[in-house]
């Protein structure tokens, strides 16, 4: 499969997402080192190529999926591709429980990160709760709390579609959150996300007065560097790992919620997660949820 026919393949299938698009075609720069031959090689050749990558079982199976799809556009054989897919697909799932018991056993309850938040609240540590509490409350990533604080004003109300900024914004009773930016943006769209904690507001509140800032005229940021400034978002995820319980990343913050109510099969929470976060049920469940099957 050359880069004209891997072109080509995608002609023909028009209805491919965007994302879809751009994982193929990272997985399919992966067959340089055969050329990229794809249709003309050998099942076998393709095999050896794949299982040698020094890369992760997941990727592989990535890997599988594009050659399998590609030459079946072809009309080649797939039949040993597919056999060794499921092959890998099944190590990978024994692989992948693994872990889970291993991170099972090593994660905190919901009971301990909701302490821990409310923790934060008593001890003032206002950033601290603000974070915790928004990534409880919305299965927040780490780019989505790279928030600007702002006051409530009509602008926001329709919003700029142009406008890449994320707004925690304070308002008289409660806050609203307002992410342009983030993972799963161009599938879930722009999210706004009312939270109604008067703890919440009086923590925002106390935050912008402990900074000696002015809501509405000064440039206020959630999470920045000790000079103020916009921070990366690597720097953010390491800011954020500070404030949480344990160091614990956001991901395993998600992973603990959605193991909470997968293992109470508590469906309509584990769909007020998917939409907060911008996640389907489905991904939850097999990426978050530390229940094996």
């Amino acid at each position: 499969m050359t880069d004209t026919q891997f072109n080509a393949y995608l002609e023909a299938n028009p209805n491919l997402s965007k994302r879809t698009v751009k994982s193929y075609k990272n997985q399919f720069e992966k067959f340089d080192g055969m050329q990229k031959n794809v249709v003309t090689q050998s099942q076998a050749n393709i095999i050896s190529h794949i299982d040698g990558l020094p890369v992760s079982v997941n990727t592989k199976l990535a890997v599988y999926n594009v050659g399998i799809n590609m030459r079946k556009q072809y009309e080649k054989d797939v039949n040993k591709m597919n056999t060794r897919k499921l092959q890998l697909a099944d190590d990978y799932k024994i692989e992948k429980d693994k872990k889970k018991e291993d991170k099972k056993g090593s994660l905190p309850t919901a009971k301990e990160l909701i302490s821990f938040e409310n923790r934060q609240y008593v001890d003032g540590n206002w950033t601290g709760f603000i974070i915790t509490h928004l990534l409880r409350m919305l299965s927040s990533r780490n780019k989505d709390l790279d928030l600007k604080i702002i006051p409530a004003n009509r602008s926001q109300r329709k919003g700029d579609p142009t406008d890449k900024n994320n707004y925690l914004i304070l308002r008289k009773n409660n806050a609203q959150v307002v992410r342009n930016d983030y993972k799963t943006v161009a599938d879930y769209g722009r999210k706004k996300n009312l939270l109604t904690s008067t703890k919440l507001n009086r923590a925002i509140r106390e935050l912008i007065a402990e900074r000696d800032l002015e809501l509405g005229k000064d440039d206020i940021r959630l999470l920045t560097t000790i000079g103020g400034k916009r921070m990366s978002e690597d720097s953010i995820a390491k800011k954020i790992r500070s404030y949480t319980f344990r160091g614990l990343s956001e991901t395993d913050y998600n992973k603990v919620f959605v193991s909470q109510f997968a293992e109470v099969k508590d469906i309509k929470q584990l769909e007020i997660i998917s939409e907060r976060r911008g996640s389907s049920v489905e991904v939850l469940l097999k990426e978050y949820s530390l229940l094996t099957v």
